[in-house]
């Protein structure tokens, strides 16, 4: 998924803050925010009172499409985990 359909998944929920979408999706808070302004520039996304953020009638039209956001889950990411020292093969 990209960035943008991961906010608008994680905001089917109701109303989130930017840390909460952060944890929700996995993003940094930083590219969580990016993502947020956006959504609002494009009209998917608003803010009732700052920092907390809604989907607006468009977005949850959109959000509908794109389904439930899977749990953010880390551990699955292999790119940051070394391999386990007794299944390498080591060829001399």
């Amino acid at each position: 998924m990209t960035r943008d359909e991961l906010l608008l998944a994680a905001l089917t929920g109701g109303e989130a803050s930017t840390a909460t979408l952060s944890r929700a999706t996995g993003l940094g808070e930083r590219r969580a925010r990016a993502g947020i302004a956006h959504l609002t520039g494009v009209g998917y996304v608003w803010s009732p009172v700052r920092g907390r953020y809604r989907l607006t009638a468009r977005g949850r039209t959109i959000s509908a499409e794109i389904g439930f956001l899977p749990p953010a889950d880390r551990s699955s990411d292999k790119s940051t985990s070394r391999p386990d020292p007794a299944t390498v093969d080591i060829v001399l």
